[in-house]
């Protein structure tokens, strides 16, 4: 087994360098409103927001746990990664404009528009800390629980020595640019990102003999346990049984943090140019999304061949790293793991202050300070979360099954955050009480039944939280009229679940619910087309494979076209309109 010598250790000094050089450049510009330092001043390209959302999701955790969900279930586990994508191909088109019309800082101050009163208030708070401190936290300790594991393997440093220093570099550049920056070195670490998997993925294959031979090898391995199906087939004997995979299908995507967006993508969206730019970020990163597995799940099927089931499947990617690559190579593919890691710690080292700051500090103990203030505060913020994260990676061992836990936290509230956008009787209990239900029954099934499967838990959370979330809500008094109706005019969600505000205030009617239900029918095809394509090309059939990718293509031609069609309304918040965006501006930068 190879260790990190001189010259992997070069190549690592000078992406560290240029880490730092991105974040001093963009710090005067980062200082000089909270608007620029959380949402890049709200000017930032659709390619520039798909490759930010596609880099932050693609953490260092994040070719481990696939690897263990491969050696579990085959490929079908991978549904646990693709249901997600399919939650970002609905807020593509059922939320991604409605976020950008409502130009806020953070989720959470979309309360301070939705609701009203003291409780709205209270709601905002806890929100903030559910998110940004409970969530944020979680977050960031399985990503740093991710880099120790693999820098055992890799270094024989301590790893703690060598977290600290990952820390400190990423909150020198994310404190120095904010978010601008965030993005920017977002997108250089995408491409070191992606460069680093395939690479490894195809030293991987040559090592087994090519595509052909390790699907072979994998057949004779594991006979009968169908790890090469996309899906559970009818004979029986597959890994995945098929009550799970209806649960990711058609639940999973809906019933989870991100039902609406999430804060690390909201974030995103709203510092988009305009909707179309929102919308084509969002849906760019929902197809990077799907396509970032395939070099991971090659390289999982190869550490089966070559380790068999090891009792911890996360460090076969890091153990086939040091005994395939050579040094120099090694060091790059230690880079782009670096710089996964980095690209989702940065994004949250911003996000939880974003909260802390917007939605407790600013809007209720210190109103009127300058930003200046709010900025130096939002940087000592960022120091405070990086130690809560670093502190809970030690308590973390399987980084799938926290992924697992922390999306069946707040799962029993997703159907709940889709709801308050469409329907007028939704008031800040109903969050409230979906919230607490939700993290209440999620945290005793994990201490008391973890022999419970994760899909079965997800229903017994979902079925137990919204029930008690509508009693709630027809319990408690509704949000006032001239409240909703200011809603309804700052983001335009449609008339269904609206009828009656709209009909009380003569608001003009603006279809929404239909245009957007034929696109997400449009994207999933897209999606699944182009995902399956490349799996196909790369394990079945090369024509058949191909013969789907461009139908795919084809089909997203309609879609951008149908995208860019689209009327954009008068903002209120804008004192011109928004031009549409034409063809010719689709490559333009930041």
């Amino acid at each position: 087994m190879k260790q990190l010598i001189f010259v992997d250790y070069a190549i690592i000094g000078a992406y560290v360098l240029a880490s730092f050089a991105i974040g001093n450049y963009y710090m005067r510009r980062a200082g000089s409103s909270l608007d620029e330092y959380f949402l890049s001043g709200r000017k930032t390209a659709w390619w520039l927001i798909a490759v930010s959302m596609a880099a932050t999701n693609y953490s260092i955790d994040y070719p481990l746990a696939v690897c263990k969900l491969v050696a579990k279930y085959g490929i079908m586990g991978t549904w646990y990664v693709w249901s997600l994508a399919m939650a970002a191909v609905a807020t593509t088109f059922f939320f991604s404009r409605l976020w950008r019309r409502a130009r806020v800082v953070t989720d959470a101050e979309l309360i301070k528009y939705r609701y009203c009163g003291k409780v709205g208030n209270a709601l905002r708070i806890f929100k903030s800390i559910y998110f940004g401190v409970i969530i944020n936290c979680f977050v960031l300790g399985w990503v740093f629980r991710a880099l120790t594991k693999v820098m055992t393997v890799l270094t024989p440093w301590n790893q703690w020595y060598v977290l600290t220093f990952a820390v400190v570099v990423t909150v020198i550049y994310t404190i120095s640019g904010g978010l601008c920056a965030v993005i920017i070195t977002d997108f250089v670490q995408y491409i070191i990102i992606i460069v680093g998997a395939v690479v490894l993925a195809c030293y991987g294959v040559a090592h087994v003999g090519g595509l052909g031979a390790m699907s072979s090898k994998i057949e004779a391995l594991y006979q009968g346990k169908h790890y090469l199906d996309f899906s559970p087939g009818l004979e029986g004997g597959q890994l995945m049984p098929w009550s799970a995979f209806l649960v990711y299908l058609f639940i999973q995507w809906w019933a989870n943090k991100y039902s609406d967006g999430g804060g690390k993508h909201i974030q995103r969206m709203s510092a988009a140019r305009n909707e179309v730019h929102s919308v084509l970020g969002t849906f760019v990163y929902s197809i990077l999304y799907v396509l970032s597995t395939w070099p991971i799940i090659i390289t999982a099927l190869c550490a089966l061949i070559l380790f068999g089931n090891l009792p911890d499947p996360e460090l076969s990617y890091p153990r086939l790293m040091s005994a395939l690559l050579p040094n120099g190579v090694l060091g790059l593919c230690v880079v782009g793991l670096l710089g996964a890691f980095m690209s989702t710690i940065s994004t949250h080292f911003n996000l939880g202050p974003s909260y802390l700051i917007n939605d407790i500090y600013k809007a209720f103990l210190v109103k009127n300070a300058s930003e200046k203030h709010y900025i130096f505060v939002s940087r000592c913020a960022t120091g405070l979360v990086a130690l809560v994260g670093m502190i809970l990676s030690a308590f973390i061992e399987s980084i799938a099954d926290m992924w697992q836990f922390v999306l069946s936290f707040a799962s029993g509230a997703g159907i709940i955050w889709i709801l308050r956008w469409f329907w007028w009787r939704i008031n800040a209990w109903s969050e409230f009480s979906s919230m607490i239900c939700s993290a209440v029954v999620a945290t005793y099934l994990k201490q008391a039944h973890p022999e419970i499967p994760f899909e079965s838990a997800l229903l017994i959370i979902i079925s137990i939280t919204v029930p008690v979330a509508l009693v709630v809500t027809f319990l408690t008094p509704p949000v006032s009229d001239e409240t909703l109706r200011d809603f309804y005019n700052r983001v335009r969600p449609g008339r269904w679940g609206w009828r009656r505000i709209a009909e009380k205030y003569g608001i003009k009617r603006t279809p929404y619910l239909a245009k957007a239900f034929v696109n997400l029918l449009l994207g999933l095809a897209l999606l699944f087309l182009v995902n399956f394509g490349v799996g196909t090309l790369l394990l079945r059939s090369v024509w058949l494979g191909v013969g789907e990718i461009l139908a795919g293509a084809l089909l997203a031609f309609v879609l951008v076209k149908r995208i860019q069609k689209e009327d954009l309304p008068l903002d209120p918040q804008v004192p011109s309109p928004p031009r549409r965006l034409e063809t010719g501006e689709l490559a333009s930068g930041v």
